[in-house]
């Protein structure tokens, strides 16, 4: 009874919790200072290195060429060996570990594609593979040439191996931004991403103003009306820019709860401009890239911000301030310049949204998993194995690509690979929703809510391209991702 009594009497009282959980933020926020002051070279290099890659991989054309691809891989590999040499970051990395090795998991799958297999394992997993494998032998023996046809689980092997490595720079990219989990370093890379971003508007800006058809000096075809910075296709800008502009969502309103605390109306108006005219900025240039997915992704991935916030702050009214920044950002658009912006969506006919090539390219890939289904045609394979079902009168630029990345997964890593992308991807969604909802800082649940309102946007603009190939997306995404699931949770303030 003594026990209890005493018990009762030192326990915290109702209007001493507040206290109490502003002590425990306090602490922390000094841990993270700590942390920060007392960091080790490796660890120093980890940030720099990261926020180097997301301010410069889009710049060589999004990464793509060969050299610049290589660069990115070999860049990736050094962070996330930087992020194991320190036990306390890797001890830490527990919330990115499922996402990571199903990530992990396609890379593997690619390489063991391109791997040389027993004839008899070959007939099993895929007897297409067997079957046109062997074509192959008897058309090579019919002509005198010498050569031999390997057995394998993809029909280009080159190819595969090349996008294995791709996954797996992704995959080191995701777990690196994992390591950086101080709010300090956590700024900077938003501040990268953001600065890479505003960067890819003023340049292509800038290009469109002058009427110019070349990005660091090369001849690229395509509109030269359409905003594109360095990126060949708009479109992939577009994807881009629909990750910044989430990251740029996420800081509004995190400044908008700082500024409630200030008295200062100057204060205040400093406080949001800066994300405000950030977000405006990013929202117009993808405007100006003419893509109709990457309009509809971004207006998606804004709203469905909005929405995060009005289902993890229990506040219904907080979920019309991504149709209200939609509106906004329209109109501003409409200012700058209506046809323009806006022009080739307002001039998409009925005929292109029904019946395009699009349709019968995915009716198509279709056709072409269900010869593959177990463990597709190879990863990355896509383009030498379209023309096996393509329609004879389709153009050729449709022949790269599946313009669809749920697809393109389906066909070219099969029923195995689809698995693994799925539920790397629900794991990511969970963990993020739960640290929105729990994170114990307000910039906690600011990295979570970028990272959701980029997978949505991700995720309606790969319906309808193939944005996520280019490497320098790819990395973004994982790194934007990363730093978010690792945030702490479990007080709320």
């Amino acid at each position: 009874m003594y026990c209890w009594n005493w018990a009762w009497a030192t326990a915290p009282t109702r209007r001493q919790e507040p206290a109490i959980a502003a002590t425990r933020v306090e602490f922390n926020v000094m841990t993270d200072e700590y942390r920060w002051n007392q960091q080790g070279i490796p660890a120093l290099l980890l940030l720099g290195l990261l926020a180097a890659l997301a301010l410069l991989a889009p710049l060589p054309f999004g990464s793509v060429l060969p050299w610049s691809h290589t660069v990115l891989e070999i860049t990736a590999g050094i962070l996330l060996t930087l992020a194991l040499l320190d036990a306390t970051r890797s001890a830490g990395l527990r919330p990115a570990l499922l996402p990571a090795a199903c990530l992990a998991g396609v890379a593997l799958l690619g390489a063991l594609q391109a791997s040389a297999w027993p004839p008899a394992i070959v007939r099993t997993l895929s007897p297409e593979h067997s079957r046109l494998q062997a074509a192959a032998r008897s058309e090579l023996r019919q002509a005198g040439a010498p050569g031999k046809v390997p057995d394998t689980l993809t029909l280009a092997p080159a190819a595969s191996r090349s996008a294995a490595l791709t996954f797996a720079a992704v995959v080191a990219c995701l777990l690196a931004g994992a390591a950086v989990y101080e709010r300090t370093q956590r700024r900077v890379l938003a501040l990268a991403i953001l600065a890479s971003g505003i960067f890819q508007v003023f340049l292509g800006a800038r290009a469109l103003a002058k009427r110019e058809s070349t990005i660091w000096g090369e001849a690229v075809g395509g509109d030269a009306m359409r905003l594109r910075g360095t990126f060949i296709n708009p479109d992939h800008l577009a994807l881009y820019l629909e990750l910044v502009l989430t990251v740029a969502f996420a800081w509004g309103w995190w400044a908008l709860r700082r500024a409630r605390d200030e008295t200062s109306v100057e204060r205040q108006i400093a406080l949001v401009a800066a994300p405000a005219a950030a977000w405006l900025t990013i929202f117009v240039g993808l405007a100006f890239t003419g893509s109709r997915a990457g309009l509809v992704a971004a207006v998606t991935g804004t709203v469905a911000q909005g929405v995060f916030l009005a289902v993890g702050r229990r506040r219904v009214r907080l979920g019309a301030s991504g149709i209200l920044l939609v509106l906004v950002g329209t109109g501003t658009v409409a200012a700058f310049g209506l046809q323009q912006g806006l022009g080739r969506w307002l001039a998409t006919s009925q005929h292109e949204l029904a019946w395009s090539d699009r349709l019968r390219v995915y009716a198509s890939s279709w056709d072409l998993w269900q010869r593959f289904p177990v463990t597709g045609t190879g990863l990355a394979s896509f383009r030498d194995a379209f023309s096996l079902v393509a329609p004879r009168d389709l153009p050729g630029l449709w022949y790269w690509h599946a313009h669809n990345d749920y697809l393109e997964i389906l066909v070219t890593t099969g029923l195995v690979g689809g698995l693994l992308v799925g539920v790397a991807v629900a794991a990511l969604v969970v963990r993020l929703s739960r640290v929105l909802r729990d994170g114990e800082r307000s910039e906690d649940r600011c990295a979570a809510l970028a990272a959701l309102g980029a997978i949505a946007a991700v995720a309606v603009h790969s319906a309808f391209d193939f944005g996520l190939s280019m490497p320098a997306n790819a990395a973004t995404l994982a790194i934007v991702c990363g730093t978010a699931l690792v945030a702490r949770k479990d007080l709320r303030v």
